[in-house]
């Protein structure tokens, strides 16, 4: 997946994660005070979407990649892959520019796992019964590092 298609992405969630809050934030208010704020919500919320979208433009795309054998055949490791991925997050599309079977999804990381972070998982055939997987991992960081494509990695080895 090229490095432009990775940022659309990484920036369409983060702008969709902020208005997701701003709207469970209206809510509440709304729950408490009995007003109804919902004018003022749209404007909050489309705001403060635009506002994250901008941002995330202007940080930096952190990687991370490890690869592992699972002891299991390709085709068990890919269906396993998938549930763990759709349970994770959002599956994507896989890029068309690999020559091997391919995942690709958003999972969340980082802190309480709201960092919006494009996983790829790439499988590779050993031998009839284990398999080769390389996972990318690629996450917006900002000044505090959250360490979030390292994170998503470990989290999905770990669950093998």
């Amino acid at each position: 997946m090229d490095e432009r298609t990775k940022n659309l992405i990484l920036i369409k969630q983060l702008g969709k994660l902020s208005k997701e809050n701003s709207d469970f934030i209206v809510k509440s208010v709304k729950s408490v005070t009995g007003s109804d704020i919902s004018s003022a919500a749209s404007f909050i919320g489309k705001g403060s979407e635009f506002g994250a979208r901008w941002a995330a433009s202007k940080l930096k795309t952190f990687e991370h990649r490890e690869t592992f054998i699972d002891d299991k055949p390709i085709n068990k490791s890919i269906e396993y892959s998938m549930l763990l991925l759709s349970d994770m997050g959002e599956i994507l599309n896989p890029p068309d520019d690999f020559s091997e079977p391919v995942l690709a999804a958003v999972v969340g990381s980082g802190s309480l796992n709201l960092n919006p972070t494009i996983v790829i998982m790439q499988f590779s055939i050993i031998n009839e019964n284990r398999t080769e997987i390389h996972i990318t991992a690629s996450a917006k960081e900002g000044l505090i590092k959250q360490k979030s494509s390292e994170k998503a990695v470990k989290r999905i080895i770990a669950a093998f």
